[in-house]
């Protein structure tokens, strides 16, 4: 084998690539030349301490930690990644604050700080070389205008107490008298307004659906800013039917409690989790971070959502298993480019005059 200086090896993360090839033409191959490639992977683990990643709670990060995570172990055994449990309203000031020196290395984050996150300059632009199973994911679920990548989704339709009411065959099916106190609604999440807006010709326009619902506000009988206490609500009878997330709805059936999910013949709105790199991290901590990402793009990752929390897949390849195609929560790729998806720039930039829309006209 040919001798190196040491300027050869002053960049092992950045250059890994090249020197894998001159490995190759001093005559390092086979088994030796994938040692030789997890010892340069491992080499640039001293360039971070640890990945701080946002997440969600409950399955979503429970299946992080047992799927994605140790994939990346074998890659990187030296770098640990702590997991933060919280909203993105909570962390993203947060993260803000830090951009100069940060400390959270990206995570997922949802349209709306997505697209925010762009326009504050926050997020680093994925390397499709350290993303690779970003390739399969199709362009029609990736968010416009934002750097991020889409890790999965859910339709957005409408939660029901099966043993108080009937399934619901339109979003109109929320204003009938007999359901008056019965609905429950978000002010701070406008997906539901967006498809009153639909149901009456207007398009998914938040602030025509807003409109829309005024003559019948006495139906809504809880405003509610928790998914969880939205179902128990359902589950306890104090409320029917509440526009909610599929995923969420069939994990709380699962676990025994009484609400089914549909979507109405109409359609739905899509949400979607985007991931995303921080600005401020140097090259070598980047690319680390980054690879650390593309595990949550794989398919062991991507399956566990679908079959343990009834989240569907945003990488095009995996395949619904038969038992779950039926089941309206479950969307896949292709179906999910079909649902309505909100203009959350739009959103972002007029949030608090929507909600004092809301406030105003009927919560008053």
């Amino acid at each position: 084998m040919s001798d190196f200086s040491e300027k050869d090896f002053g960049n092992l993360s950045v250059d890994r690539r090249t020197l894998l090839r001159l490995f190759v033409v001093s005559g390092v191959a086979g088994a030796a030349l994938l040692d030789m490639e997890k010892a340069l992977a491992q080499a640039s683990d001293k360039d971070i301490e640890k990945i701080v990643a946002l997440v969600q709670g409950g399955p979503v990060g429970d299946i992080i930690k047992a799927e994605a995570n140790s994939i990346f172990a074998k890659s990187h055994p030296n770098v640990p990644v702590e997991l933060l449990v919280s909203s993105n309203a909570v962390t993203y000031p947060r993260m803000l604050a830090q951009r100069s020196n940060p400390v959270i290395a990206g995570g997922m984050f949802n349209d709306l700080f997505s697209l925010r996150g762009t326009a504050d300059k926050m997020w680093e632009k994925f390397n499709p070389e350290f993303v690779p199973n970003a390739a399969q994911i199709p362009s029609s679920l990736l968010l416009p205008g934002g750097e991020g990548i889409t890790i999965h989704q859910t339709p957005f339709g409408i939660a029901y107490n099966p043993d108080r009411v009937e399934a619901p065959k339109s979003w109109a099916d929320l204003w009938k008298p007999e359901y008056k106190g019965r609905v429950s609604m978000w002010d701070s999440y406008f997906d539901a307004f967006a498809m009153a807006g639909v149901v009456t010709g207007k398009g998914p326009s938040v602030e025509e659906g807003i409109k829309a619902w005024v003559p019948h506000k006495a139906n809504v009988g809880a405003w509610v800013k928790s998914p969880i206490a939205e179902v128990d609500l359902l589950h306890r009878g104090e409320v029917w039917l509440s526009p909610h997330w599929g995923a969420w709805a069939e994990q709380a059936r699962s676990a025994g409690k009484k609400v089914a999910f549909t979507v109405p013949k109409e359609g739905a709105t899509l949400w979607s989790n985007q991931m995303h790199c921080s600005v401020g991290f140097s090259s070598k901590a980047t690319e680390i971070i980054q690879r650390y990402f593309n595990t949550w793009l794989s398919e062991s990752c991507q399956m566990a959502w679908l079959t343990k929390a009834f989240i569907s897949p945003a990488v095009g390849t995996i395949k619904i298993p038969d038992e779950l195609k039926s089941n309206a929560a479950v969307v896949s790729p292709e179906a999910a480019s079909k649902l309505y998806r909100l203009d959350a720039r739009h959103l972002g930039a007029n949030f608090a005059a929507i909600k004092a829309q809301i406030d105003q006209t009927l919560k008053g």
